[in-house]
């Protein structure tokens, strides 16, 4: 698969969660921000429906109980597998490893994984590429402002690109908000 089609299908997998799942997004009286590990969880669930049956996607999968070396780890201190994965399960290599994704809700916030991370675990399994998408998720009283941007590597080029890159064009993003926030009533 190519780079420029996984991508057509993470930001559509994106879009779908963003719509059909506000109500993790939205500011709600005595509730916190949403954890990576649930909107992966959303994430992955639409992802599924955009890629061949062929392929296994996955949240938070320990493959084998993956001890990473401390060079891999994600958070320093312990070791946890990485947000979202696309593979074929009990299979090793480029072939069998297609994709690996890091989330965070903000990539300003301390202690966030950043790229190199994820590309020091894509190196060591062998994944075809690795996304870090930062949803840059932010509350103003009743509204939460999503502003996803992401950073995409491949394993045989490397960075794709030096910086995060914004997933949609502003106009577009306005829609889907405005799509999300009226299915809502949020």
């Amino acid at each position: 698969m190519l780079l420029a089609d996984l991508q057509a299908r993470v930001r559509i997998s994106l879009t779908t969660t963003l719509v059909d799942e506000w109500t993790l997004f939205a500011p709600s009286a005595g509730t916190s921000r949403p954890s990576e590990r649930t909107i992966s969880s959303h994430l992955g669930w639409a992802l599924r429906g955009c890629v061949e049956r062929s392929w296994d996607v996955d949240v938070d999968y320990d493959r084998s109980g993956m001890v990473l070396e401390a060079s891999v780890r994600l958070d320093g201190a312990t070791s946890r597998p990485p947000h979202l994965i696309v593979h074929q399960r009990g299979r090793l290599g480029p072939e069998h490893n297609l994709l690996l994704v890091e989330l965070t809700t903000d990539a300003a916030d301390p202690g966030t994984p950043q790229l190199a991370v994820a590309r020091a675990i894509q190196q060591r399994f062998g994944y075809r590429y690795a996304v870090l998408l930062d949803l840059r998720l932010d509350e103003d009283g009743t509204t939460a402002h999503v502003h996803p941007h992401w950073q995409w590597a491949t394993l045989e080029d490397g960075l794709v690109t030096d910086e995060p890159v914004p997933v949609y064009a502003e106009e577009v993003l306005a829609g889907i908000l405005q799509r999300a926030r009226r299915t809502t009533g949020r």
